[in-house]
């Protein structure tokens, strides 16, 4: 007890400030005059925060410091402050809002925290209300509609966000600024290990955000906001449950979150629980079907996932520290993944020489199921004016285990593990000639492990060191950024051999006859001891932001990035069965015929230069917000067909079987293709565009659209989203809500000389749903439709586009509370 108490002590003592006796108070009211309600006034450098009141009053007693800042923010409004300088009497401040025809949301994954308008970079911001009505079971997914965004769409179980046509080590996934740490940036089929289930809001920033988030987030960053840690002091509770059927799974989904406290301490639990089988889809989920391919079905898609988060903040007046505790347990199937599928003839035929062949389904058919367990601690922390000269230092840290286990025939196959590390200290200073600004360092450490057939990349660990600042500057309309990244990296691999056997086809134009005349094989194995490998890389990026009249803005970016290569791209050697190829990373020498060197390679770093400008209008009944990028890649990093076909483990079992079983039924090749990671000059450019007019005062019309190109050397970078344009029609009615949309994606065409191109198609959508309050509890019940015309969409930007379309037609019903 004696220690509780002097720990207690001790975070007060910290969190403690002079004693002022000043009164702040005012009305918040729009241009027309008439008060906001449930406008949120903060205090900067403070966890003061009031709300306005029917009349639009909002009120501080006793604020304990000498300088005040006041920030005011609506989501319906474009947001207000006013500095105060030094006061040492009460205060009367009134705020007028200028109405903004969009949600204007604070977006925290920027460093000073600017709103959706004000941002000099192209930013999307999906708040708590639409997130709920879009949710789905990956993250991929649920973001796969906002402009610029698509998904890797691997089955519905797996996918991750695809940014302006990159993805994997491109796209940073963190959680509440930090590093979500799993393996999804590693394979496909990895499933992003971020909830949000009790989410307040996701970020999206597109293009370079490197500054604040290193050299990975090179393409974007998705920030996924939650209420894990408590920031803000709370007396009483308050919270929400929710639970939902889909039909085109049977898929069950409930899930609860709860905020409480007294006095300091404030806690927060939250989780949730889906169960589902496997999805219907509309026909076969091959294009190819083989004879006993289900129709209707989209095998090894079901998912069984359970989660729950705790956290606990001791909050006072000039600061706060918490820490929050999550233990996530996921399982679910990987369409397209068993490579049981492709040989179990192959194997059957063996059982039946072994004698151990029985008269039963196939265990392969199954597919293969990954079994997914991590447990992430976070801690967070803010300290107001700790000393001159600095109004704010900020404390983060996450420690993930992370583990998954690939079950095939019931038996853990490869395990994957990764423990990582992320730190980050922020300090934020007070205004040097009118700048103002952030500084800090962070540390990020990663051990990863793969230990199985599928262990394509060798044991290694990554070790990252920066320093960052980013500094702001008002001069009238016009809001100037600058900032700069220093990043070191270091990756250390562990020993490893590549066993690559190859099958060379006969030149083009030769004829084969029945005995493979022209074929050889080539056996190649090479063991190697990688050095370290350090790369030092240096962003910097320049912006303004000019509304050079009322609601109506210009913002350009310039941005000069330097990525350091991934672990995958670099250490690659072996069987990636998920993507159905034989992957050769960067450092390895390989010429035309899959011959490997002995000695290894140099690496560049992936350097880009990237231009945004973009465009905005946010009052009055219409509005629109167009992006227009180019980015100049130098060494891109990038797969490359070989033409060449490496045997697996069961065509090496058996040599000549193998070259006798060269071709399979549909006459195509056995093997894995193989891909050699390499780096050339790439441009990428495109545009996003969405805009918005009000028919009524009721009725709001959307529409939306992008389009990317994405050249290297004399090709075309492969998976490259197609042309898409959407458009929504919602109606919002006291209590009751509606809308109904389509998205059209254009057939792909621009494709790698290695790829097929995808048919184009078009999806529809619609939901409703309906508000009501029962004394303290409000009740919403919802209903959604996806895809009403149960068309057959295969995805360009993922691995199975050939092997799993998108889910059929889906109706999902549910009932919310808030409480």
């Amino acid at each position: 007890m004696k220690m509780r108490s002097l720990l207690s002590l001790s975070i007060a003592g910290l969190l403690s400030a002079p004693v002022y006796a000043t009164t702040v108070t005012g009305k918040v009211t729009d241009t027309a005059g008439q008060p906001v309600a449930g406008a949120e006034v903060k205090i900067e450098g403070s966890r003061r925060v009031a709300f306005t009141d029917e009349n639009g009053v909002y009120r501080f007693d006793d604020v304990k410091q000498p300088h005040i800042h006041l920030h005011v923010y609506s989501s319906n409004f474009i947001h207000g402050d006013n500095d105060l300088g030094d006061v040492d009497t009460d205060q009367n401040v009134d705020f007028v809002l200028k109405p903004a025809s969009v949600e204007n949301i604070v977006v925290t994954a920027n460093a000073l925290q600017s709103s959706v308008l004000e941002s000099v970079t192209p930013v999307t911001v999906i708040g708590a209300e639409k997130l709920r009505k879009i949710e789905a079971p990956t993250l991929g997914e649920t973001l796969k509609n906002a402009p610029g965004v698509h998904s890797t769409y691997f089955g519905p179980v797996s996918s991750s966000p695809v940014i302006r046509g990159n993805d994997g080590p491109r796209v940073k996934i963190v959680q509440n600024g930090l590093d979500v740490s799993d393996v999804s940036r590693v394979g496909p089929d990895h499933n992003v290990a971020t909830s949000l289930a009790s989410a307040t809001q996701v970020e999206v920033l597109r293009g370079p955000a490197t500054l604040q988030y290193g050299s990975g987030a090179i393409g974007g960053v998705v920030n996924v906001v939650d209420k894990r840690i408590p920031q803000y002091q709370l007396d009483g509770v308050e919270g929400e449950a929710e639970t939902s059927y889909s039909t085109v799974n049977n898929g069950s989904y409930t899930r609860a979150d709860v905020t409480g406290g007294s006095g300091n301490i404030v806690w927060h639990v939250d989780g949730f629980y889906r169960d589902t089988d496997n999805a219907d889809i509309p026909g076969f989920a091959s294009i190819d079907p083989s004879e006993d391919e289900p129709n209707g079905e989209l095998e090894s898609s079901a998912m069984e996932t359970r989660n729950v988060v705790a956290g606990l903040s001791y909050v006072a007046e000039e600061g706060y520290f918490g820490f929050a505790v999550e233990q996530l347990d996921n399982e679910y199937g990987v369409p397209g993944h068993g490579h049981e599928d492709e040989h179990d003839e192959h194997d059957e035929e063996h059982d039946e020489l072994d004698g151990n062949h029985e008269d039963e389904e196939h265990e392969g058919g199954e597919g293969v199921l990954l079994d997914v367990d991590m447990t992430r601690y976070q801690a967070a922390g803010e300290w107001h004016s700790p000393i001159q000269g600095l109004t704010n230092l900020k404390f983060a840290a996450a420690y993930t285990d992370y583990q998954h286990a690939e079950i095939e025939d019931g038996e853990p196959g490869t395990v994957f593990t990764n423990e990582s590390s992320d730190i980050r200290l922020s300090a934020y200073h007070e205004e040097v000639n009118g700048w103002h600004g952030v500084f800090g360092v962070q540390f990020n450490h990663s051990d990863y492990n793969a230990v199985g057939e599928e262990a394509f990349t060798p044991g290694n660990t990554t070790s990252s060191y920066a320093l960052y600042v980013i500094e702001q500057k008002n001069v009238g309309d016009v809001t100037f950024e600058l900032g700069g990244r220093l990043e070191r990296t270091t990756l250390d691999a562990d020993a490893s051999e590549i066993e690559l056997e190859v099958l060379q086809e006969a030149h083009e134009g030769e004829e084969h006859d029945e005995d493979h005349e022209g074929e050889e094989h080539e056996e190649h194995a090479v063991a190697f001891t990688f050095p370290d490998y350090d790369f030092t890389s240096v962003s910097l990026s320049a912006g303004a932001n000019w509304e050079y009249q009322e609601g109506h803005s210009i913002a350009v970016t310039l941005s000069r990035s330097e990525r350091a290569p991934s672990q995958q791209e670099l250490f690659s050697a072996g069987q990636h069965l998920a993507t159905q190829s034989y992957e050769v990373g960067l450092v390895f020498d390989m010429d035309d015929e899959g011959h490997i060197e002995e000695t290894l390679k140099g690496v560049k770093e992936e350097v880009s230069t990237n231009l945004d400008l973009t465009f905005r209008k946010f009052t009055g009944d219409w509005g629109y917000s167009v992006s227009f990028f180019y980015n100049q890649a130098d060494d891109y990093i990038y797969q490359t067909s070989t033409g060449l076909i490496a045997l697996t483990e069961h065509e090496e079992h058996d040599e000549d079987e193998a070259v006798e079983e060269e071709h399979d039924e549909h006459g195509n090749e056995e093997g894995l293709p193989v891909y050699y990671f390499q780096q050339a000059d790439a441009d990428i450019w495109g545009f996003e565009a969405e805009t918005y007019v009000d028919l009524s005062d009721s009725l709001r019309l959307t529409v939306f659209g992008d389009y990317i190109r994405a050249e290297v050397e004399d090709d075309n970078l492969p998976r490259t989203p197609p042309m898409r344009f959407g458009s929504e029609l919602s109606y919002v009615n006291d209590g009751l809500s509606a809308d109904v949309g389509f998205t059209w994606y254009d057939e792909q065409n621009n494709v790698a000389s290695f790829e097929t191109t995808t048919d184009g198609y078009t999806l529809v959508n619609a939901s409703v749903q309906y508000e009501f309050a029962t004394q303290n509890i409000d009740w919403v019940v919802f209903a959604r439709g996806d895809n009403l015309t149960d068309e057959e969409a295969r995805v360009h930007t993922s691995f199975l586009k050939d092997q799993a379309p998108l889910p059929g037609r889906n109706f999902t019903m549910g009932v919310r509370a808030l409480f």
